[in-house]
Formats: C-alpha cells, sequence, structure tokens
C-alpha cells in the first residue's frame, strides 16, 4: 500500500465520506413538498386579501398583516409566486420548520419567500413570513 496508491485510496475514502455526509445531513431539502399545500393556501389567500383564510392558515397575527401587506404593495410580484413556486425545506428547530418559496421565473430568483411552519401537512400553520425581494 506504500507503493503510491495510499493518496488515491484516501482520497476515495474521504468523497465517499463527504457523499454520505451530505446525505445524512442534508442543510436543505426538496422535501418542502410537504409543506407546498399549506404553502400555496396561504400565498393565494393573500393575493386575495383574504383575511379570514389568512388568519385560518397563520398562528400568529404576523404572517396575516405581512400577506396583506405584501398583496396591497406588491400585487403582481405576489401573483408569480400564487402561479408557481418551488418549495425547499431549511432549518429545523423543535416543532417549527423554515420553508424558502422560490418562485418560476427571474423576478425575486435570489429573494424566497421564507416562511416559518408549526407543524407539518394539514396541521400546518405560518408562524413568520418575509423576503428580500421587495427591500431592495
Amino acid at each position: 500500500m506504500v507503493n503510491g496508491k495510499m493518496p488515491l485510496l484516501l482520497t476515495a475514502v474521504g468523497l465517499a465520506a463527504l457523499a454520505a455526509g451530505i446525505l445524512v445531513w442534508q442543510p436543505y431539502s426538496a422535501d418542502g413538498n410537504v409543506y407546498a399545500k399549506p404553502a400555496r393556501r396561504y400565498i393565494h389567500a393573500a393575493v386575495r386579501q383574504d383575511s379570514a383564510s389568512l388568519a385560518r392558515l397563520s398562528a400568529s397575527v404576523e404572517p396575516v398583516r405581512w400577506g396583506l401587506d405584501a398583496s396591497r404593495a406588491h400585487a403582481t410580484s405576489l401573483r408569480v409566486w400564487d402561479r408557481r413556486f418551488q418549495a425547499w425545506t431549511g432549518e429545523r428547530r423543535g416543532d417549527t420548520t423554515e420553508v424558502f418559496l422560490y418562485p418560476d421565473g427571474d423576478d425575486c430568483e435570489n429573494a424566497p419567500i421564507v416562511l416559518h411552519f408549526v407543524g407539518t401537512g394539514g396541521d400546518a400553520r405560518v408562524l413568520r413570513a418575509s423576503s428580500n425581494c421587495w427591500r431592495r
């Protein structure tokens, strides 16, 4: 093993360990599909400025305000998310999950809507909502 093959073997082992680490400890994942339906309902209610639906889909008053404010000030941009988006799950802390909504198109592609959900599936409620898209 000392005949020059050691660096190649160590590189292969290192790459395998890195790949395994990425699979085990994914910092972001596409399992946002679990949150795609509640996110879609929330965005759709915001576009319609439906405060009753926003309140039902939210865990606090802050995402209701954010949804209504975003719809009033940026209706055209918000409709882009209402048509189509990709949901990516970020950090999880206890019962709260961060979900990034990337729009389909060039507008705000680097500034997603970030929703913090409490719960999962049909029970998921928006705790916080934000986006840097409109701060530019």
